[in-house]
């Protein structure tokens, strides 16, 4: 198993080698147009994608991507009935999902944050879906949904005004955790709740055995996002996407998340309590690679640095800077903010021409501002922050 940030240039040598609130959208003829950055489509219809975005693994950014592929080609995306998510924490069911648009024949895309119930996706979606998701280091996610929704999950929430809340926390999780309570979801094996597994249990048995190779069997391609480069250029071969339409810029990061530090042993502790989480990443780590050998390790490392050329002619045609700030963010560009964390955004280089703002303004667009546009264009109405109908 390779774990190092570098792992593909090591491979190489060694081989050879929720928000409840709306968005309420106008229709703006400045987001009309052209807007890839090179102007080109693929040549041929995109597929069918279940994308089941995990919780604070960098899947806002992979959404964005398959957002934008979405209006590109005018697919026909299957919403929630009401607010931003398919009645999360319980098991995602056909019920949950908007009804087809008019003139719709069946749903292209399905996006949004749910909790896997592969049956009643298949009862949604074509048959010839392909399904994609992403995992990100079980120790970084704990920490980013720790931060994200001290104030909201039940198990944190005795803890939000605490001078060192994760460490308390950790120090004697089941004193404050109760698994009976759906709202806990996220505060255990968060990743592996989000794939449908009862992920409150103890270790033990060999069911998770079972349970990872199911997973694998539903899943074309699990996305690593240490490596979400080499993951990324696996999905356009999967998805038949060129090159341009992988741009992208890191999506609902949190202000200092990429720079904490654990305390010594914390890492150990937030392991051991996450660790059906630590499984089911390795598992799935050990599969990109053997996937990324498919592929071709000399074939790969030229791929990647294409694509970071071209993440960088990017950033540097689109942006005022790096990432701010919702201080310092337009209100427009400004992602949801929780009260237990500041989540950072991008303004816009001053001057583009029409055709380029067009395209940089998607590039950056948050997740439930993209989400309310869409509903908005395919429904012809906003979408309801409470159930409607």
């Amino acid at each position: 198993e390779l774990s190092s940030m570098n792992s593909l240039d090591a491979c190489i040598s060694a081989v050879s080698c929720r928000a409840s609130c709306t968005f309420r959208w106008r229709r703006d003829t400045r987001l009309d147009g052209p807007w890839l950055l090179r102007g080109e489509t693929s040549g041929r219809p995109p597929p069918n994608v279940v994308f089941v975005k995990t919780h604070k693994t960098g899947s806002s950014t992979l959404q964005n991507i398959l957002f934008r592929l979405g209006e590109r080609h005018n697919l026909t995306v299957a919403f929630p009935r009401y607010t931003y998510q398919f009645a999360y924490p319980q098991p995602f069911a056909a019920a949950f999902v908007e009804p087809l648009p008019p003139g719709a024949a069946r749903y292209n895309l399905l996006l949004s944050h749910l909790r896997l119930a592969a049956g009643e996706l298949r009862q949604v979606m074509p048959p010839d879906s392909l399904y994609l998701t992403i995992l990100r280091d079980p120790v970084r996610t704990f920490q980013s949904v720790f931060a994200y929704y001290r104030s909201t999950v039940p198990a944190f929430r005795a803890l939000a005004n605490h001078p060192r809340p994760l460490a308390a926390f950790l120090q004697a999780p089941a004193r404050y955790y109760d698994p009976a309570d759906a709202g806990n979801g996220l505060a255990r094996n968060p990743m592996a709740f989000d794939l449908g597994l009862e992920a409150g249990g103890e270790e033990g048995g060999s069911q998770w055995d079972r349970e990872l190779e199911q997973l694998n069997q539903t899943f074309q391609l699990v996305l690593i996002a240490e490596h979400f480069d080499e993951s990324l250029l696996l999905a356009r071969e999967l998805l038949g996407l060129r090159l341009e339409e992988l741009a992208y810029v890191w999506l609902n990061a949190r202000r200092g998340g990429g720079d904490e530090a654990l305390a010594p042993g914390l890492a150990r502790q937030i392991q051991a309590w996450n660790w059906l989480d630590v499984q089911l990443y390795r598992y799935f780590q050990a599969v990109l690679w053997r996937r990324v050998e498919l592929y071709g390790y000399t074939r790969m490392k030229g791929e990647l640095e294409a694509l970071r050329l071209l993440l960088r002619e990017t950033r540097e045609t689109c942006l005022a800077g790096e990432a701010v700030g919702p201080e310092e963010t337009a209100d427009e560009l400004r992602p949801w903010q929780p009260d237990t964390a500041a989540i950072l955004g991008y303004n816009l280089r001053p001057g583009l021409p029409p055709a380029q703002h067009t395209s940089c303004y998607r590039l950056v667009l948050p997740e439930l501002q993209y989400h309310a546009r869409l509903y908005y264009r395919q429904y012809g109405r906003e979408m309801c922050a409470l159930p409607c109908d």
